[in-house]
């Protein structure tokens, strides 16, 4: 890894998934509308809805995890910062200091998939890592570093 750059602080990680799962969760409420909208309510004259088999539940809740992971893709691919990591100036990059590739970046959201499904216990690790790395990064080979006070040139005007 370069040492261009600190490793980010948990404060800083944890800001950025939060402002992030704003984000996520207006993606999930368009797009429940949307299957809403082209599957049909389903309620009936008294306003109750009817058993629906379990399948259906499962396939929005597939629906909504491949919609996130195709946002940290993105982001993390293409730009190294999704919109949360963005504000707090913190980036993801690979131990070479570059972008992740296409199995890095899904390596790193199916490991914090699993790392942070226990109360984010996964992201935990970092405090005691010496690399201050939590569960996915040290699986995807990655870091998330702190880029400084004015790493954008819109900033420095």
């Amino acid at each position: 890894m370069s040492d261009a750059f600190p490793n980010a602080s948990l404060k800083r990680r944890f800001a950025a998934i939060l402002y992030d799962f704003f984000l996520i969760f207006a993606l999930w409420a368009i797009t429940l509308v949307v299957l809403q909208a082209a599957l049909g309510s389903g309620a009936t004259v008294d306003g109750q809805l009817p058993d629906k088999p379990p399948l259906a539940t499962v396939w929005v809740q597939l629906t909504c995890y491949i919609e996130t992971y195709l946002f940290y893709l993105y982001f993390w691919r293409i730009k190294g910062q999704t919109l949360g990591m963005q504000v707090w100036k913190i980036r993801t990059v690979n131990e070479a200091g570059q972008l992740l590739s296409i199995h890095q970046a899904t390596t790193r959201f199916l490991v914090a998939t699993i790392a942070m499904a226990p109360f984010g216990l996964g992201l935990f690790w970092a405090l005691i890592d010496k690399d201050r790395r939590a569960a996915q990064d040290i699986w995807s080979r990655s870091y998330v570093v702190y880029l400084g006070d004015k790493p954008y040139a819109s900033e420095r005007r």
